[in-house]
């Protein structure tokens, strides 16, 4: 057999995603472009340069394929019209091609579907940049493939640690199976639907009823955790509805800051805090004064949705997605900046490894529970019903890290220059902040529904703001020995 099943959290980014929530991650990286060649002929050589090594990859060259009703989990397979020029697009930005406009494109790109008649991704290079020594691409991935840590490792083979482009590794056999049909994808539930016109409504109970007994497992699990912590942690449920809350739009927009990350750690150090501690510390001061310009009082602590890494050590490269999460107060009831890093640095670490330990199976037990039939039905249920407007939200904002190469790469003979990472928007959650290290950076990248987060650059300002603060106010103890 030549195809796979999908695991049930895998099987959940597609069944979940919905057309105004694409469910794929991404990274935007600028490359310093110093040589002669014509835009057209440094396009054809990138792209033929990740062709060449695209075999390393085997999952970029496979179909994810859904049976019908989704009765049963999607299989991934391996496509036997895999065409490169499918996947690296050439794009240009729009005059005078500067930052904004950048920023634009790449809310577009990261707004529209992956074509599902095909591999799960793109890398878009984009040309037209101002000062003309840059080169910006655009690199997107189905969540179904990879989480972050699996992406940012499997995706390292496209690059090189040095200008000379390596050759690619031998070429395995090619299996030119043809793609299962339905019918195949389905040999374990067929028979019974065909018999049973039934089928599919006790699917969707069955899954109604599992889902619900591992929610209030989970809910428990969480409260009993609360009691350990210093502030208390988050109940599932328990966040206020802003206007940061509800369903996503079709139109999203992309902004990004870059930091000196040596700076960052000897910031958060001299407060007793890590990065971690540092961007959560950021991004709440933001989201205060982004909401005080809405006129939005802030009756409850905002809560972040943080996706928790894990996997076991060494299996970074294994693609797919093996991360459970945690909700993590955010501390907006302190308004002054240094005892809102210290109550962020006193409970995130112990709360993360608890959360670590405890609810590491989480998502994937709630994914096998509620089965590839309700998640689909559920996900299409919730969107078109918009009803995300109106549950009490899980949490107000998505805040991820992403680990890093912490040596330059390059691609197809070009220097990486930046590199910002694209999380996706789901769940009635209109805001994601991704961070991710790079050499001697640490770089923030804010996706938000356009139509909920309008001012996005605002934001953005304002994150720059806080975390221009802490880097260039001395901590309290570091006065104290003056």
């Amino acid at each position: 057999m030549s195809w796979r099943v999908l695991t049930p959290l895998d099987s959940a980014f597609v069944t979940l995603e919905v057309p105004s929530t694409p469910l794929h991650i991404g990274v935007i990286i600028e490359l310093e472009a110093g040589d002669e060649l014509s835009p057209a002929d440094r396009y054809e050589m990138i792209k033929a340069n990740i062709g060449a090594r695209i075999h390393e990859i085997p999952a970029l060259t496979k179909r994810i394929l859904r049976s019908p009703f989704d009765l049963a989990w999607p299989v991934m397979a391996d496509d036997p019209h895999f065409n490169i020029d499918d996947h690296v697009i050439r794009r240009a930005v729009s005059s005078p091609g500067g930052d904004a406009e950048l920023d634009a494109l790449v809310g577009r790109v990261m707004g529209s579907e992956l074509p599902p008649d095909r591999p799960l991704w793109e890398l878009n290079v984009v040309e037209g940049l101002a000062d003309g020594h840059r080169i910006a691409i655009v690199m997107k991935v189905h969540h179904a493939l990879a989480d972050g840590v699996s992406g940012a490792a499997t995706f390292a083979s496209l690059f090189d640690i040095s200008p000379d482009v390596r050759p690619p590794a031998p070429l395995p056999s090619v299996d030119r199976s043809p793609l299962p049909t339905p019918v195949e994808m389905m040999s374990h539930t067929v028979t019974d639907l065909l018999k049973r016109p039934g089928a599919l409504l006790e699917a969707l109970a069955s899954g109604l009823e599992k889902t619900a007994e591992i929610i209030e497992r989970s809910a428990k699990s969480f409260a009993g955790l609360a009691t350990d912590f210093p502030v208390g942690a988050p109940n599932v449920l328990s966040a206020a509805r802003t206007s940061l809350n509800g369903t996503p739009g079709f139109t999203k927009n992309f902004s990004r800051l870059s930091l000196n990350l040596p700076e960052v750690k000897r910031a958060a150090k001299s407060r007793g805090a890590t990065v971690t501690d540092f961007v959560m510390a950021t991004v709440s001061g933001a989201l205060q004064r982004l909401l005080s310009d809405r006129g939005e009082e802030i009756v409850k602590d905002l809560i972040a949705f943080v996706p928790i890494n894990v996997r076991r050590q060494g299996a970074e490269e294994e693609m797919g997605n093996q991360f459970s999460a945690m909700l993590s107060v955010l501390r907006t009831d302190i308004a002054d900046r240094e005892e809102r890093i210290v109550a962020l640095a006193s409970s995130t670490g112990k709360q993360a490894t608890a959360n670590r330990d405890q609810n590491a199976k989480l998502l994937m037990d709630l994914a096998a529970a509620a089965g590839p039939t309700l998640a689909a039905f559920a996900g299409r249920t919730l969107a078109e019903l918009e009803l995300f407007d109106q549950l009490p939200p899980v949490a107000n904002v998505v805040v991820s890290s992403v680990p890093g190469p912490p040596i330059p790469l390059w691609l197809s003979g070009y220097r990486v220059m930046s590199a910002a990472p694209l999380g996706p928007l789901m769940a009635g959650l209109a805001l994601n902040i991704t961070v991710l290290g790079y050499v001697d950076r640490l770089e923030y990248g804010l996706l938000a529904c356009a139509r909920r987060v309008p001012e996005l650059e605002t934001l953005r300002d304002y994150l720059a703001e806080e975390a221009h603060y802490y880097l260039t106010t001395p901590a309290p103890s570091e006065l104290e020995t003056v």
